[in-house]
């Protein structure tokens, strides 16, 4: 004998809306879960602080027109070299040595001219701050008054971990600048 089983297609539907919302449900408490815990990620204080960032001769701050492009606000170097100072500072209860750290220069559109100068920080009591100088930097190109692409450039510091000397986490900064040799800097920026 043979049974036929006949199902209600209301109440299929309904279980398998019920099956739908369970699922909808779950994928939505997972996606706000991870990116929950990837927010708090961002928020974490990072094991060195970078503090501060000097160029010498000072850069300044103007607002550069070439042709139709306008760059509000521009940090202009006007020299064909430049020395770059980074403060940094030990967040952490730990003493830290051989500390990696790197610059790098890139010609923002250009990524054949770039320059890497690496650099060590030799140890960083817990809370205190030290000072890494990258000496006599070459620009990669110049604006020349011109082109508002030539003289773009993009600075990147870098500490890189290194587990024996305490250091776990790597930490990065970028910035930009532009290079103009034909603007000229106040009387007071040439003096300091």
């Amino acid at each position: 004998m043979t049974k036929i089983i006949a199902l209600n297609r209301k109440y299929l539907a309904m279980v398998a809306s019920a099956f739908v919302i369970c699922l909808v449900g779950f994928l939505g408490f997972s996606l706000w879960h991870n990116s929950d815990a990837s927010v708090s990620k961002i928020n974490e204080i990072p094991e060195i602080k970078m503090l501060g960032v000097t160029v010498e001769p000072a850069s300044i701050v103007k607002d550069l027109t070439y042709g139709s492009v306008t760059l509000k606000g521009a940090q202009v170097i006007t020299t064909k070299t430049f020395d770059l100072i980074a403060t940094f500072q030990n967040t952490t209860a730990n003493k830290m040595t051989n500390i990696p750290v790197e610059l790098q220069v890139s010609l923002v559109g250009d990524d054949t001219k770039k320059v890497i100068s690496p650099g060590t920080l030799p140890a960083l009591e817990p809370g205190a701050t030290a000072r890494v100088a990258f000496r006599q930097i070459k620009v990669l190109g110049d604006a020349l008054g011109k082109s508002a692409t030539a003289g773009q450039h993009l600075m990147t510091l870098r500490i890189k971990p290194n587990p024996e000397g305490g250091v776990v986490q790597a930490t990065e900064a970028s910035f930009r600048f532009t290079v103009d040799s034909t603007v000229k800097a106040p009387v007071a920026v040439k003096r300091q």
